[in-house]
């Protein structure tokens, strides 16, 4: 069993709190693990890849306003391949900058591995038992996939797959009406798919304002269908190996069928805790698996914190960073 003074699960927000732990105290023993690419999820999965995306689509729409001031544009095509490549390489040298800075540092150790709890205090990686009186949990969270019949078959996207693609479907059914699949709605439109989101909610963006909900559907319709009230109840595969989504009005229960070349499931955020087993620490989580905190962030076992996406309270990442 190796002993340590802190041990850190996660490389997001979670090492803001290393390096000044670092330049207090150098002489603490720290254990910093991670099973992804170091950088946290804005980094790699997150925030920062998709503004990435959005910045085109930006270019996009706002060369399709050039008329308006007597200027005459024509876009003779879009690169989709380079601009997902771009996105790629830039958050990849972001990505190797952080492993060589976490494989180097002598002052701590980097775990690239799967960590859970066996006992309070004490958790597992790998063939190796790390022990530590203060632990830091800060997780994250994954994509949320719901259980509509026919997805898993069928097959679908997630934000964390979509970042993989190199050619742009033609058409596009998102299931999500909330603020990432609003951003990927925006993104694959203006890249010239035809896209339809699909959102459970009465409202489009239903965490914003009523009225800035109201003026974005608005402004976004004119470049995609947005269907709000409406929950997916199955998926099936054409034999043209397209994808259908049936989708039912939460009301009338009116059907609406969407046909399209592939669909992205933007439908909120999980936990990891299932990974982690806090349970086994006495670590209590709330019934979705969030991992219960005081107002002080830390846990129901004592010098066990969690915070960032862990937590469940704002999954954003400057409110992780905040939290730290």
């Amino acid at each position: 069993m190796r002993n340590y003074d802190l041990i850190v699960i996660g490389t997001g927000s979670g090492m803001n709190y290393v390096n000044p732990i670092i330049d207090s105290n150098p002489e603490m023993k720290i254990a910093v693990i991670d099973k992804d690419e170091p950088g946290g999820i804005c980094l790699t999965r997150g925030c920062i890849p998709s503004k990435l995306l959005l910045y085109p689509a930006e270019l996009v729409r706002e060369l399709e306003t050039a008329s308006l001031f007597g200027i005459k544009l024509e876009i003779k095509d879009i690169e989709f391949r380079t601009i997902m490549e771009r996105m790629r390489r830039k958050i990849g040298k972001d990505i190797e900058m952080i492993r060589q800075g976490l494989t180097e540092n002598s002052y701590l150790d980097y775990y690239p591995k799967t960590a859970e709890f066996i006992s309070p205090y004490t958790l597992k990686i790998g063939e190796e038992t790390l022990h530590s009186k203060m632990i830091f949990l800060c997780t994250g969270s994954r994509p949320a996939v719901p259980p509509v019949k026919g997805l898993e078959e069928t097959g679908y996207l997630t934000s964390d797959t979509v970042l993989k693609l190199n050619e742009c479907p033609k058409s596009l059914a998102i299931l999500g009406g909330s603020y990432i699949g609003a951003e990927y709605g925006h993104f694959f439109s203006a890249m010239g798919a035809e896209v339809t989101v699909i959102g459970r909610n009465p409202r489009f963006l239903p965490q914003e304002e009523p009225e800035i909900s109201k003026l974005a559907r608005i402004k976004m319709s004119k470049h995609m269908r947005i269907l709000t009230n409406h929950e997916a109840i199955e998926v099936r595969k054409e034999s043209s190996g397209q994808k259908t989504v049936i989708a039912k009005d939460r009301d009338s229960e009116e059907e609406t069928q969407i046909t399209v070349d592939e669909i992205l499931v933007a439908t909120g955020r999980v936990p990891n805790t299932d990974i982690l087993h806090p349970e086994r620490a006495g670590v209590k989580t709330d019934p979705q698996g969030w991992i219960l905190v005081d107002e002080y962030l830390e846990t129901s076992q004592p010098n066990i914190w969690a915070f960032g996406d862990a937590n469940g309270k704002y999954l954003l990442k400057h409110v992780g960073n905040y939290e730290s």
